[in-house]
């Protein structure tokens, strides 16, 4: 009771001071100065005066919020959401838009949905989905990118905006590089991913300036089901079969959310949360580097049976010597096998990174190839997959 008294009293003494009309416009300096200075007198001041409070909520405390809140403020209630989202308190956030969303307007319901895109609430985004309460705009296109929605349900706007493809017809070859990259991705993360890869390799170009271009990335969707397999990122390239690609192109990097990262007839399959790192070492397969680690059985049974030069960085010595510097290397369990290196090298432990060794080995494979690369048009025509280029002649050639 003494505190509404107070909260009564602080009132009437706005009205003394003030010695005006009780009209808003006149009152509204003297009502901030006691919301600054009285935070515990907010509720009192929002009875006297609700509209200059509201426009001044991204002022107040959290403490005064809550006191606002309390009062069935739906502003309030918003500020609150938003700041802890904000903060990153998802949790303590939920408390206050879950159950008030409806009742917030278009621009706070994406203001909030655009928040927990950032913090990325997917759940939640998609419980709005479910129930249609997910306002069109910036996050609802987010979310859609990040659930691998169909590309029709993108707008080109957004896809303008934020610098990525909604079709192969949009990307061209560049011809002054060696070998042209068509980059796709199925999801938000994976377009972020390829658009850094992309940067850090023009900053850096390996192994030479031209050796690779890399394409727009272009947002496919779900349209090639890319999945996990045997822990390995697997598509079904049969799809293919279905959509017109674009001519010039050598190779493809498909990014999509998670399986380890391969390399399989000319087609990177790479998730979102691999390094920069890893995609250098994949993109040295596509040149017909070997895997300086075991390789899989069913590609030892077959390439660790050779003899001489097989790839840039692995030679099998079954009936000969090895060139001079190079080392035992663990890929074959023949122990026939070697490598250029005594110390590991990118293609044994990506994090080393690319050393000049290796740099000078695959600018020489670029210029001088061992044997013919496999585009990933190889491929497609060895699958049944137009459009079809070359005729593979068996099913070895195509494993990472």
């Amino acid at each position: 009771m003494k505190t509404r008294a107070n909260q009564y009293l602080l009132v009437g003494l706005l009205l003394s001071l003030s010695g005006l009309s009780s009209s808003v416009s006149y009152f509204s300096p003297s009502y901030l100065y006691y919301i600054g200075k009285t935070p515990s007198q907010t509720a009192a001041i929002y009875y006297l005066a609700p509209h200059v409070v509201n426009t001044q909520l991204a002022r107040l405390s959290t403490s005064q919020l809550r006191h606002l809140a309390e009062l069935d403020n739906t502003d309030a209630k918003y500020q609150l959401a938003l700041r802890f989202l904000q903060q990153g308190n998802v949790s303590a956030a939920q408390l206050w838009w879950q159950t008030q969303f409806d009742f917030f307007d278009l621009q706070q319901q994406q203001n909030l949905a655009k928040q927990l895109v950032i913090n990325e609430q997917w759940n939640a985004l998609e419980s709005l989905w479910k129930t249609n309460r997910l306002p069109d705009g910036d996050a609802k296109q987010t979310w859609l990118l990040q659930q691998s929605m169909p590309t029709i349900k993108i707008t080109s706007e957004y896809a303008n905006l934020h610098n990525f493809a909604l079709s192969l017809d949009a990307v061209t070859t560049n011809p002054t590089c060696h070998f042209n990259v068509l980059m796709m991705a199925d999801h938000k993360s994976g377009i972020a991913a390829l658009q850094s890869f992309k940067g850090q390799y023009q900053s850096n170009p390996e192994p030479a300036m031209n050796s690779f271009c890399f394409s727009d990335v272009v947002y496919v969707g779900n349209q090639y089901r890319c999945e996990e397999n045997n822990n390995a990122l697997q598509c079904d390239w049969r799809e293919a079969k279905n959509h017109t690609w674009p001519a010039g192109f050598d190779f493809i990097v498909m990014m999509s959310k998670e399986g380890s990262a391969n390399v399989q007839g000319g087609i990177m399959h790479i998730n979102s949360s691999q390094s920069y790192a890893v995609f250098l070492h994949e993109l040295m397969h596509f040149n017909g580097f070997e895997d300086e680690y075991p390789l899989p059985e069913q590609k030892q049974q077959w390439l660790c049976q050779q003899e001489g030069l097989v790839a840039p960085n692995l030679f099998i010595a079954s009936n000969s010597l090895p060139p001079k510097g190079w080392q035992k290397s663990v890929a074959c369990k023949n122990q026939m096998a070697y490598k250029p290196s005594l110390h590991w090298s990118i293609m044994q432990y990506q994090k080393v990174g690319l050393s000049e060794q290796y740099r000078q080995l695959w600018l020489k494979q670029i210029n001088s190839p061992l044997t013919k690369l496999v585009r990933y048009t190889d491929y497609f025509a060895f699958i049944g997959v137009k459009p079809v280029i070359t005729t593979a002649l068996s099913s070895k050639e195509f494993s990472d």
